[in-house]
């Protein structure tokens, strides 16, 4: 009887955790790892109450890679922090299926209510110049929406395409009532408008290719009406607010663009790092060092020598040009083969094509218009909006996208409700 209490009171606990968890990914990058180590300590005490461990043959993938990537920052042990939270980040994915918790339901809205609020209030600033005393950060920053726990438009972008999707697809594909359905709607809309006010080129094409494929799921008569919607109110926004309509065109010009041009160069760099360290890669976190070589031997000659002086005329230093163009070289796979290798790569994908793979074969077996049918087409059309942003940016590696989606991943496996 008192084991039955405790089993209770801890699936309480639990569930307390994660819906607070869910709900800080658009708040607090802080409290969502603080919460993260609460998830933790329950999964430690399931493990040693039920004495067994979910796991999938994708998560296995990644954790050889961390384990290989381990043993090769042995020799690099500045590296061994950031080592350590790339880890750190996947551990949704891994913990919430070994967890004891029901009520999914509330946990999901309550973490697509939250963004969509803060999605909201960046909107209202935009528009209307709505000011928040109250909040510790203002959701627009400095012309680019960026909500309260980003600091770069890229990193809101990704985030508010996830919700977006997850909105969106709860929306097409999940039997509920009319007020819910609204509410759905309204996060989706809400949230698709938030990431053009971000001025994310990545995320306006990633979004705008993964919505045509959710309508187009539905059927052809949503895809036509639903993507002459959002046409609608992209355009509509183009003529209130120019700024993301340049961003927009930007992505066209391949010449005269200078952000295009530094991927241009980085893409190019990376490959010929990637003909010298085919197989093992120059190890995890090596190419700031790397592009450096590269950059100094090159930067005579076009396009570098055009983008330094391009650069110079709006004020940017060449050291801060460097300085972004070693973080990371905007392509998430170019980014694991350079630093991990083909053999890096092939696991990093084996994880990321697979759990998306495998979400939407298990909501073929689950029941049309259930919460985890619609749960994982959610995660699968994420990860593929996320897989397709990938080859532009640096998002299937950063902190700030991979709690909420791998949050969503681990969610997806829990059993379904009755």
């Amino acid at each position: 009887m008192t084991e039955k209490l405790n089993g209770k009171l801890l699936e309480k606990i639990t569930f307390l955790s994660l819906i607070l968890y869910g709900i800080s990914t658009s708040l607090s990058i802080s409290a969502t790892n603080f919460l993260l180590g609460f998830l933790f300590i329950f999964f430690l005490i399931n493990c040693i109450r039920k004495r067994k461990i979910f796991y999938t043959p994708e998560g296995v993938s990644m954790i050889f890679l961390f384990f290989i990537r381990g043993i090769r920052v042995i020799s690099h042990p500045t590296a061994w922090f950031k080592f350590g939270g790339k880890f750190w980040d996947h551990l949704p994915y891994y913990l919430i299926p070994n967890l004891s918790v029901k009520k999914i339901k509330i946990i999901v809205y309550a973490t697509l209510f939250v963004a969509t609020l803060i999605s909201l209030l960046g909107i209202l600033q935009a528009f209307f110049g709505f000011n928040y005393p109250f909040l510790w950060e203002q959701p627009f920053q400095k012309r680019e929406f960026v909500g309260l726990n980003f600091g770069f438009r890229m990193h809101s972008g990704g985030y508010y395409s996830i919700v977006a999707v997850v909105s969106l697809v709860l929306f097409c594909f999940l039997k509920e009532n009319w007020k819910t359905k609204i509410f759905l709607f309204l996060c989706s809309a809400l949230n698709i408008i938030a990431v053009i006010l971000a001025q994310t080129r990545t995320y306006y094409v990633a979004l705008g290719l993964t919505i045509s494929l959710i309508l187009l799921k539905k059927n052809f008569r949503w895809f036509v009406f639903g993507s002459l919607l959002v046409v609608s109110i992209t355009l509509r926004l183009f003529q209130t607010y120019p700024v993301p309509k340049i961003r927009f065109i930007s992505i066209f010009n391949m010449t005269k663009n200078v952000s295009n041009a530094e991927r241009f160069w980085m893409w190019k760099t990376s490959l010929q790092i990637m003909k010298k360290h085919p197989l093992v890669g120059i190890g995890f976190e090596n190419w700031q060092e790397e592009v450096v070589k590269y950059w100094e031997k090159e930067k005579g000659k076009y396009p570098l020598n055009w983008i330094i002086v391009a650069e110079e005329k709006q004020g940017v230093k060449e050291q801060s040009v460097l300085s972004a163009i070693r973080s990371h070289p905007h392509n998430s796979y170019l980014n694991v083969a350079v630093e991990d290798g083909l053999i890096g790569l092939i696991l990093f994908l084996f994880f990321w094509i697979g759990n998306s793979v495998r979400a939407f074969c298990r909501a073929k077996k689950l029941l049309k218009g259930s919460l985890m049918y619609a749960l994982n087409l959610s995660v699968g059309f994420s990860l593929l909006m996320l897989m397709i942003g990938g080859f532009f940016e640096y998002n299937l590696i950063t902190a700030r996208l991979l709690l909420p989606m791998t949050f969503l991943m681990g969610l997806s496996y829990l059993p379904e409700e009755g």
